[in-house]
């Protein structure tokens, strides 16, 4: 469901970002056509003033009878005629219309002017005078054959074509973009709300202990200095509380250089026999009336580092202990796991477990039992002692020498916790 809608916010955000891109690229697109028709204009506007200026001096040197000879650019059309008379004295095209635009450039379009299309030209006029009689130069392009204004009209077509690919291309990069940012602050959002989950537990385990000792203190301050019992009674508790909150202190200080990876990992070889006797002898001493089962049929050596996979599995027996009783029954067991590759068996991993014959574990909390302070209960019951924080020590450690760790209920019952490492 999570994933959906993250696909969702990605997909809107991809389309937001294509409409505001597509919206830029036609704007730019306008601004560039505009600028485009400017300089076409301007540039029409300078030949037409240099054919007008050109005629004008031909006329006033020469007459009107030499301006069949003038050489004028190929499109330009021009027409020579008296101001009061209308009388043309010259022309190139007897079809163009007499106009006077009074020394500016114009644009003059009559649709249907001629039988087959319309009249669209750019034109100038420019007012002379030959022997005392005024003449009026007009010079005209016809703008709907122009190449350059041909191409300013299909402009726009040409940048919706162009922009289709970039609008497509666009929304795969920023739908990629975007779902990528939104995974990454999901993280961090997932990494925030840990902390200060983290933060929120830390300051409950400690603030216990905390008015614990707070209150024997007081105890002791107010009337119990002079009562030997409870004197007694209150320095056993002050010790207690002030040994859990060094405990909670040195487990964090652990997991943190954990996560940091300044923990050094030195590998040695061992025998997983002569490793579980070990923890067997250690405690039996504690818990005389624990039971231990060793397997190990393969009499497997393990190459990995035995100091931590010692506090890894003193943990896993502590919390057998604590939740299946002194009297529990323990089984150690080391085997391979194998592989098919090719439909052909390999050699794997080793699997190292611990099963109790406790309670085992409550299904609703199988997915937790790693996580930091986690008690198997919103409250953190203290009538169970420890922080919470074991298995999840337990865990970072197994990562860090490259392995996983599994927690499970056993078939015949009791909890089975499993960890896979590499040999």
């Amino acid at each position: 469901m999570r994933k959906n809608k993250n696909k969702a916010v990605s997909v809107s955000l991809a389309f937001r970002f294509m409409a505001i891109l597509a919206f830029a690229m036609l704007c730019l697109s306008f601004i560039f056509v505009f600028a485009l028709r400017l300089l076409v204009i301007n540039h029409h506007k300078s030949e037409l003033e240099t054919c007008v200026s050109h005629i004008v001096r031909t006329i006033s040197l020469e007459g009107t009878q030499e301006l069949p000879f003038v050489e004028l650019p190929y499109y330009i059309t021009y027409t020579v005629y008296e101001s009061e008379s209308e009388n043309v004295l010259s022309t190139n095209d007897s079809l163009l219309p007499l106009l006077n635009s009074s020394g500016k450039t114009k644009t003059c379009f009559v649709k249907d002017f001629f039988t087959d299309s319309d009249l669209n030209i750019r034109y100038l006029t420019k007012e002379t005078e030959i022997s005392g009689k005024k003449i009026i130069v007009e010079c005209a392009l016809d703008i709907s054959n122009d190449t350059a204004t041909k191409m300013l009209k299909t402009l726009p077509y040409l940048a919706l074509i162009l922009l289709l690919p970039v609008l497509l291309v666009s929304f795969v990069l920023s739908y990629m973009i975007s779902k990528s940012t939104i995974s990454a602050f999901k993280k961090l959002q997932a990494d925030y709300d840990r902390e200060k989950e983290f933060t929120s537990n830390v300051s409950h385990e400690l603030k216990t202990p905390i008015a614990i000792i707070s209150g024997h203190a007081n105890l002791l301050k107010r009337w119990g200095k002079n009562d030997p019992i409870q004197l007694e009674k209150s320095i056993d508790s002050i010790l207690k509380e002030s040994e859990n909150m060094n405990h909670i202190v040195t487990t964090l200080l652990d997991m943190s250089r954990l996560e940091r990876g300044k923990i050094e990992v030195v590998k040695t070889k061992f025998f997983a026999t002569n490793f579980f006797a070990k923890l067997k002898e250690e405690f039996t001493s504690l818990y005389p009336q624990m039971k231990f089962e060793i397997i190990d049929e393969d009499f497997i050596e393990l190459y990995t580092d035995e100091q931590k996979l010692h506090q890894i599995f003193t943990v896993i027996l502590s919390n057998s202990v604590k939740f299946a009783g002194e009297k529990c029954r323990i089984i150690l067991c080391a085997k391979r796991s194998t592989v098919k590759t090719g439909g052909v068996k390999s050699g794997g991993q080793i699997e190292l477990s611990v099963q109790d014959n406790g309670t085992g574990f409550d299904e609703k909390i199988l997915p937790h039992v790693f996580e930091r302070f986690f008690k198997g209960d919103s409250s953190h019951d203290r009538n169970v002692s420890g922080s919470g924080l074991g298995l999840a020590i337990a865990k970072s450690l197994t990562e860090s020498l490259g392995g996983s760790i599994k927690a499970k209920n056993a078939p015949q019952g009791g909890a089975l916790i499993s960890i896979a490492i590499s040999n």
